[in-house]
């Protein structure tokens, strides 16, 4: 993105059935012993694992609950549907390996120019099968006057219009409050802003902009999240009656999201002292069950908390397997020198104490390692909150993996020739849902690092579903003071310069991914001056055993 940057501040079992030769009572050879096989990953004593339901239809208030859904995003989809993007990216990349690959004039991207009712107006998303929108981020450095039309199931007339740029005021189409946490930002906000609201269609949807003044050709970024439902799937179409018909659910959901409430069970912890190179390890009930709210408390009498944090790592290990490894810090959202930060996944309060609401099934047993490297004792305090939880054939592990780069070479943003991408991450190994991440880079620099397109490529993709506009419209909005909101933020923001290190976080509902083998994620390293920088990314899914990074 270019833009003149103002610094303001599991897996399936199969169950075999085995009938060995019985001789009859005349026959002279022995009865022939037969030992069943051990189902993969099941007890021979235990049930057989349910199916997951099928849906035939999805209504549009369907979509509201799952958008505050703990258990949803534990469970593969039964319904074949896939996660994409639309956005505002430079139409130039075309070919990997070309220098177009790296254009960065992606505000003046859109679908085409069309004229509907005298009127000139932009496509900017044209979709022709079922589906959902799950996430809209739109921002401008023009003017703030446009029309934006929403056209639905082919009509050639709008369904409705918001007369603003400015997705929170998209209520007003029924007269209704969305409140921050389905639309963003706060009224401080003018740069951009976000919407969370599922807008479903059971055929197609079509999204115009008209600009009101004058010059027509002013730059607009934009990301549009949805997914893809296959044509003979029914989507109940949304519609201002139902926005209107479910304000009051539409207000719980909107609660729920600013005051997270994962599910109640047995709470446990555990505490003590940690010497420089040892561990903690606690043990949860064993059983089928998940892991719902994880709170640790850090202290030290030598040090700050945040130095000590900053040297503390956890693995979780789910039915004998690591499916967790990763900075503290990184796993509670908060990223290095834990800041102060508030989401719908994650809490800390910059002095010691985090909080992650990730919800961690198991089958049998799982158990957690608190590690210290900090070169400090760590006094260590943990409370867990262990839920039921009813395990089917579409349940899957969670998983967060962590790594790091130092003295990353950044590109100045029109250098196309020498464009260069950092592996963000590279899940495979089997199905999963990718659900978040926590992104760091600390800037050499004195100017915004994050121009550079985020790349997603889902399976076996010849081109990415996923091909963003820049690190802010990604985290939508960060760069230019701490922020946090339900779903992403900026904690960390060393200077107005950008100097130093900068933490950004995004966690991921309805707009989640899902993927059969692989994701591969890759993130452009460009920025408004050539430099170096150390870049480190937490990432989070749920995914079969077997999925790793």
């Amino acid at each position: 993105m270019v833009r003149k940057i103002v610094p303001i501040l599991l897996f399936a079992v199969v169950i075999s059935c085995y009938s060995g030769n019985n001789p009859g009572p005349d026959s002279d050879t022995d009865p022939e012993i037969v030992v069943p096989e051990k189902p993969e990953g099941q007890e021979p004593d235990t049930p057989e694992i349910p199916d997951d339901p099928v849906p035939t239809s999805l209504r549009w208030v369907d979509f509201l609950d799952e958008l505050v859904s703990w258990d949803a995003p534990t469970r593969y989809p039964t319904v074949a549907y896939t996660c994409r993007l639309e956005s505002s990216r430079d139409r130039r990349s075309v070919t990997p390996g070309s220098p177009e690959w790296f254009a960065n004039d992606d505000g003046w991207g859109y679908i085409r120019m069309e004229y509907n009712s005298g009127r000139e107006e932009k496509v900017i998303f044209d979709e022709n099968h079922p589906g959902v929108i799950s996430r809209i981020w739109l921002t401008s450095f023009g003017s703030p006057e446009v029309v934006v039309r929403f056209y639905l199931n082919g009509e050639n007339e709008p369904s409705f219009q918001i007369d603003d740029y400015n997705l929170k005021t998209f209520g007003s189409i029924a007269g209704v409050s969305l409140g921050e946490g389905l639309a963003q930002p706060v009224s401080t906000w003018i740069r951009g802003s976000s919407l969370y609201l599922p807008i479903s269609y059971s055929k197609s949807c079509k999204i115009t902009i008209q600009e009101i003044v004058e010059p027509i050709s002013v730059s607009r970024y934009y990301q549009i999240n949805y997914r893809r439902y296959p044509d003979d799937f029914t989507i109940e179409t949304f519609s201002p009656t139902l926005l209107k018909t479910f304000s009051s659910k539409v207000k719980k959901v909107n609660s729920a999201l600013l005051e997270p409430a994962p599910p109640e069970g047995d709470v446990i912890s555990k505490e003590g002292n940690i010497a420089e190179g040892s561990s903690l390890e606690m043990a949860f009930p064993e059983g089928t069950a998940a892991i719902s709210r994880l709170r640790v408390a850090v202290s030290s009498e030598s040090t700050s908390s945040s130095d000590i944090i900053d040297g503390l790592s956890v693995e979780i290990s789910f039915d004998g397997s690591l499916t967790v490894s990763c900075p503290l810090s990184y796993l509670f959202g908060t990223g290095r020198g834990a800041y102060y930060m508030k989401s719908w996944r994650f809490d800390c309060d910059g002095r010691g104490t985090l909080e992650c609401r990730w919800l961690m099934p198991y089958r049998k047993d799982a158990k957690l390692t608190l590690i210290n490297n900090s070169g400090q004792t760590a006094s260590v305090s943990i409370v867990a909150t262990v839920s039921p939880y009813k395990w089917s054939k579409g349940s899957l592990y969670f998983h967060a993996a962590y790594h790091k780069d130092e003295s990353f070479p950044l590109r100045y943003w029109s250098d196309y020739s020498n464009g260069v991408e950092w592996t963000f991450a590279h899940i495979k190994g089997g199905r999963g849902l990718y659900i978040g991440d926590v992104y760091t880079v600390n800037n050499s620099t004195t100017e915004w690092p994050g121009e550079g397109d985020e790349k997603i490529w889902v399976d076996d993709e010849d081109f990415p579903s996923h091909f963003g506009t820049g690190v802010e419209d990604y985290y939508s909005f960060c760069g230019y003071f701490r922020f946090n909101t339900p779903f992403s933020g900026e904690p960390r923001l060393d200077g107005t310069d950008f100097h130093g290190y900068n933490t950004h976080y995004r966690t991921r509902n309805l707009d989640i991914i899902t993927f059969r083998n692989q994701l591969r994620f890759f993130l452009e390293m460009e920025g408004h001056a050539a430099g170096t920088v150390d870049v480190e990314s937490a990432v989070f899914w749920y995914g079969d055993k077997e999925t790793n990074q």
